[in-house]
């Protein structure tokens, strides 16, 4: 159940690019739609997920298959938890960024990867931070070289 929710968005990515992961998508947002309304998943991704990874465990290691496939549901609840905290950093890091020029907030001296990336002149973090100053309504604030300028 837990990895439909993790899985409908990265198959919804990839399914750009193969018709595989269309698929699965399609699997994954069928599971989505009966989890919410209190159903059990009779598109069988869950046990597909659990049994691909069980494998490719076994390969290598048949007591890391094991431990694997007894704690799947604890193991795919701390996958959940784990992707949702990485969203919510993330956007948040954006957000400051957009803000405040510093991933951690303003006034802060603390290491920020965007802005180290950024320095060396990508124009994706520019157009964020002139999106947020357009919405915002601070135009003024907008860069000279950003592609947003007209």
């Amino acid at each position: 159940m837990v990895l439909c929710l993790l899985a409908l968005p990265v198959f919804a990515i990839l399914g750009i690019f193969s018709l595989k992961y269309r698929n699965l998508t399609k699997d994954a947002l069928e599971c989505l739609f009966k989890t919410v309304t209190l159903r059990k998943c009779s598109s069988g991704l869950d046990d597909r997920i659990k049994s691909d990874v069980t494998g490719t465990f076994l390969k290598y290691s048949p007591r890391t298959a094991k431990l694997f496939y007894r704690h799947y549901r604890i193991i795919s609840w701390i996958i959940f938890i784990l992707f949702i905290w990485s969203v919510y950093a993330s956007s948040v890091g954006v957000y400051n960024y957009a803000k405040h020029g510093n991933c951690s907030g303003p006034q802060s001296s603390a290491f920020c990867v965007i802005k180290t990336v950024g320095d060396g002149g990508s124009s994706i973090l520019i157009l964020v931070q002139d999106t947020y100053y357009r919405l915002t309504g601070q135009e003024e604030k907008c860069s000279d070289y950003s592609p947003l300028k007209k």
